[in-house]
C-alpha cells in the first residue's frame, strides 16, 4: 500500500501545469526518487517483484525530472576574467532572524552586494552596524513581506522598484558597477506562492520579471536575478521562467571552485529534515560563476545564497 500511495502522489505531480495543488507536489520529485529507490530495493529483497517494479517506475519517472537540473546542457557560456564580486541573497523571515548570526554572516562574508526580503524593524540595528561595510542601503520596506532591500558597497547607478504587479509585489531592478571590469543589472524578487487565489497572480508576476530580464538581456546587459521564487527547479513554472528570461540557473552552471555545500535546499520545514531549493540565482551570459554556496543558518527558515561572480566588460 505504501508503494501504491507513493505512486499515486508522484503521478499527480505530473499534472503540475494544470492545478496549483499538483504543482506543490512537483517540488518533491527528489523525495519521490529517493523513496521509490528505497522501496524498490526493499521489495527486491523480499522478492515482491510487482511492488519492486512499481517502485522502480516511480524512481525512474522522478529521475527524469530531476536529472536535467543536475547537469548543464551545452551552452555558449564562458568563464570570465577580472575581479570577483560577492552577492548574497537572504530571506530573513521577519522576527525569526538570529540577529547575531546575520551580523556575523555579513562581517565574515563581506559581500559587495546584498539583497534582503522579509525585513522587520528588529533588523534595523544590524543594518546600522554593517553600514561601514555596506554604506548604500535602500529604504527597508515596512508591512510588506514581499518587499526588497538592496545593500551595497557602492551606490547603484540607478535603482527602481517596479510596482507593475502592485504595491505588494515589487520587482527590484538596479544597475550596479561593483567592479572595474563591468556592470550588471540586478533583479530581486520575492514571488508569491501558489495557492487557491495566488497562482494566477504568481504566474503574471513571474512573466513580468521574465520580460524585464529579457529586455535587459536583449540590450546586451549582464543580468542577474536573485530571489525567493517559492518554487523549485522541478516546477514547470521554473522552466518557463528560465526559458522566457534568457537566464541560466546558477545551481547547474560550472563554477571555478568545486561545490562544497552538502545540500541544495535553501528552505527547511521546521525540524522535519525536509528541505526544498526555492531560493534562486539566475544569470545571463557574460556572468562567470566562481562559486555558489548555500549559507549558514541565520534563524530564518531560509538559508542565504552566497555567490561569487565575475562580470564581463
Amino acid at each position: 500500500m505504501l508503494v501504491i500511495g507513493l505512486a499515486l502522489v508522484a503521478a499527480l505531480s505530473w499534472l503540475a501545469a494544470w492545478h496549483w495543488a499538483f504543482e506543490l507536489l512537483s517540488h518533491f520529485h527528489v523525495y519521490f526518487l529517493l523513496g521509490g529507490a528505497a522501496l524498490a530495493l526493499l521489495a527486491l529483497g523480499l522478492r515482491q517483484w510487482p511492488t519492486a517494479g512499481l517502485a522502480s517506475l516511480v524512481a525512474a519517472a522522478s529521475f527524469s525530472v530531476v536529472w536535467p537540473h543536475l547537469h548543464l546542457p551545452p551552452t555558449d557560456l564562458q568563464p570570465q576574467s577580472g575581479p570577483m564580486v560577492r552577492l548574497i541573497w537572504a530571506n530573513l523571515h521577519h522576527r525569526n532572524t538570529d540577529l547575531d548570526a546575520l551580523r556575523r554572516l555579513i562581517e565574515t562574508e563581506k559581500p559587495d552586494i546584498m539583497v534582503l526580503t522579509e525585513l522587520d524593524p528588529v533588523h534595523d540595528a544590524v543594518l546600522r552596524d554593517v553600514a561601514r561595510l555596506l554604506p548604500f542601503q535602500s529604504e527597508p520596506p515596512r508591512a510588506n513581506a514581499f518587499g526588497i532591500t538592496l545593500l551595497a558597497t557602492q551606490p547603484p547607478e540607478w535603482l527602481k522598484f517596479d510596482l507593475t504587479m502592485g504595491d505588494y509585489a515589487p520587482l527590484m531592478v538596479a544597475r550596479l558597477c561593483p567592479a572595474e571590469s563591468g556592470c550588471l543589472t540586478l533583479l530581486g524578487l520575492h514571488a508569491w506562492r501558489p495557492g487557491p487565489s495566488w497562482t494566477a497572480a504568481r504566474d503574471r508576476q513571474l512573466a513580468h520579471a521574465a520580460a524585464v530580464a529579457r529586455r535587459h538581456v536583449d540590450e546586451g546587459e549582464r543580468v542577474v536575478l536573485v530571489g525567493d521564487l517559492n518554487l523549485t527547479p522541478f516546477s514547470p513554472a521554473f522552466d518557463w521562467l528560465t526559458t522566457q528570461s534568457g537566464l541560466w540557473d546558477t545551481a547547474i552552471l560550472p563554477a571555478e571552485r568545486p561545490r562544497t555545500t552538502p545540500s541544495i535546499a535553501t528552505w527547511r520545514l521546521a525540524n522535519t529534515g525536509i528541505g526544498l531549493p526555492i531560493d534562486h540565482a539566475l544569470v545571463s551570459s557574460g556572468i562567470g560563476i566562481v562559486s555558489r554556496r548555500v549559507g549558514p543558518d541565520i534563524g530564518s527558515d531560509h538559508h542565504p545564497l552566497i555567490l561569487d561572480l565575475k562580470i564581463a566588460p
